[in-house]
């Protein structure tokens, strides 16, 4: 399902009204690296037939492992986890579904409910009230809660009857993620990938903010902490389990925060793109970490037009769906290891050429 409209007016109010997190060239100051004659075009990505069989039976397991109360758990009977549930939301929305729509709307519809239940009863004071799942020691500790603001903030103005409601979630959220942005622009450093928890919580805002929410964070500090680690840790090949989700994730915002013509950002991007051509041990041994950074960085890379870029989506399309278990889920191989975590991040990238999620456009 097209969802043109609403794409529209999410872009509209994120340049017009909040200035803070736009990409500096738009308002020609801070950082301008970027080239204002730059051709957008996205590249032709396709989703082939194959692919498409790969999504539906991923998608069917994903909707299988639901629960009841319509959470997603780790993996099947599992406990519910805010983060699994929102990014498996996520999953269905890309697909073109939303709460009142689609063929997937029931399933997506329940993780609704689930997520704006759990927000609800958030304190502000005890984040320890959340359970200490896997994709929080990993990521960092709200980053179950990035992953409910991308998603809420990619359902409103699709959800009838929930607008109020889901504003009010998101707000509550906002609020939440911008009070815990360190001094240097961080988030997560207490976990094993920090810099996902960075890439989260920026994309969290940068979600918001096109929604019209007002963000008290600061964007470009955001910028220049994970280019300065870029400018550190590098892309060596053979340290892809350490560099390769770091560099691959922090690609999705320095290109929105227009670094996208600096040297040091195109020779991370060339080392990535290498990486994914010649070496198969990000995708045979892919973490959540991996598999979520394929999406990150497939939400910009779709919209360049240069010739090396455009060999990204084909390879890794291919290769994620050589790893798909015969059930249809995916599994992680080390550190977030939840097949419903994975198999959700899998599929965004899988189905990213869909163009459904209006931040993919941001």
């Amino acid at each position: 399902m097209k969802k043109k409209s609403y794409l529209y007016l999410f872009l509209l109010i994120g340049v017009v009204v909040l200035v803070p997190w736009q990409a500096p060239a738009s308002r020609g100051v801070e950082n301008d690296r970027g080239s204002e004659a730059r051709d957008t075009r996205p590249v032709k990505a396709k989703i082939t037939r194959e692919c498409r069989k790969s999504i539906e039976r991923g998608t069917a397991w994903l909707i299988a492992a639901q629960r009841r109360d319509g959470a997603l758990g780790a993996d099947m009977n599992e406990r519910p986890d805010l983060g699994c549930t929102a990014i498996g939301g996520l999953a269905l929305l890309s697909q073109g579904n939303t709460p009142s729509t689609g063929p997937h709307r029931e399933p997506l519809k329940l993780m609704l409910d689930y997520v704006l239940g759990t927000v609800e009863r958030l304190s502000a004071e005890d984040d320890f009230e959340r359970r200490y799942t896997l994709v929080r020691r990993k990521i960092g500790r709200n980053a179950d809660l990035f992953l409910a603001g991308v998603f809420l903030s990619q359902t409103l103005g699709e959800c009838p009857g929930y607008e109020d409601e889901v504003r009010a979630a998101l707000n509550k959220l906002v609020d939440l993620i911008c009070r815990t942005q360190r001094e240097d622009g961080a988030w997560g450093e207490e976990s094993w990938a920090p810099v996902l928890g960075t890439v989260l919580g920026w994309e969290s805002l940068r979600a918001s903010a096109s929604c019209g929410l007002k963000v008290d964070a600061s964007a470009k500090k955001a910028g220049e902490h994970l280019f300065k680690g870029m400018q550190t840790k590098g892309g060596n090949p053979g340290d892809w389990m350490q560099n390769f989700y770091k560099n691959a994730s922090s690609v999705r915002v320095l290109y929105s925060m227009n670094y996208r013509e600096d040297p040091v950002f195109k020779q991370c991007v060339d080392r990535i793109l290498q990486i994914v051509k010649t070496d198969d041990r990000p995708f045979v041994q892919a973490g959540g970490e991996e598999y979520l950074a394929f999406f990150l960085v497939t939400e910009c890379l779709l919209q360049e037009r240069e010739a090396g870029w455009q060999s990204w989506y084909p390879t890794v399309r291919d290769k994620i769906m050589k790893q798909q278990n015969l059930d249809g889920s995916w599994t992680g191989h080390h550190c977030i290891k939840d097949r419903t975590f994975c198999t959700a991040a899998a599929l965004l990238t899988l189905q990213a050429p869909n163009l459904c999620l209006p931040i993919s456009n941001l």
